[in-house]
């Protein structure tokens, strides 16, 4: 493998679908985090399941009412979007799959999809400085208990 030089940044869908839907209340956080990598010349990575996660949530999203069919659709076009600029695992979502169910471990099977993200941390950071962006503290304590060694960005709502 290569070395990396910039900082690879694994982008979870808890901070995609916020980017997407425009959010009110995590959609500034999400958005400014995200223009500091950029402006860093961090490069931004995901598994595959990330798409996965983001239609799901932006699904539930138009389901439950807080987005209207128009607003979903135009979310659905910045999901389309802002995948072109995240990449997918180096060494292909496959590589991932043994060390994600380590990490998920004890953890129920809700917790499966966080292994791959975690994963994918642990394996950039193999090449160069790594951090793994999420709102979701649950991760970050999964991330924590599990792979000591990935730098989590826990992003919070002022």
């Amino acid at each position: 493998m290569s070395q990396r030089s910039n900082l690879g940044v694994v982008i979870d869908a808890s901070v995609v679908i916020p980017l997407c839907s425009r959010e009110a209340q995590t959609y500034a956080v999400a958005l400014a985090q995200m223009r500091l990598y950029q402006s860093s010349g961090a490069v931004a990575y995901g598994p595959g399941v990330l798409v996965a996660e983001a239609l799901f949530g932006l699904c539930r999203k138009l389901a439950n009412g807080v987005l209207t069919p128009e607003q979903h659709g135009r979310a659905i076009r910045h999901l389309q979007v802002r995948m072109r600029g995240i990449l997918p695992p180096p060494n292909g979502d496959a590589s991932l799959t043994a060390r994600a169910e380590e990490i998920r471990g004890s953890y129920g099977c809700s917790r499966s999809a966080d292994g791959l993200y975690i994963a994918l941390a642990e394996q950039l950071a193999q090449t160069g400085p790594a951090e793994l962006v999420t709102f979701d503290a649950g991760m970050a304590t999964q991330a924590a208990a599990v792979a000591p060694s990935v730098v989590v960005r826990l992003l919070v709502i002022p």
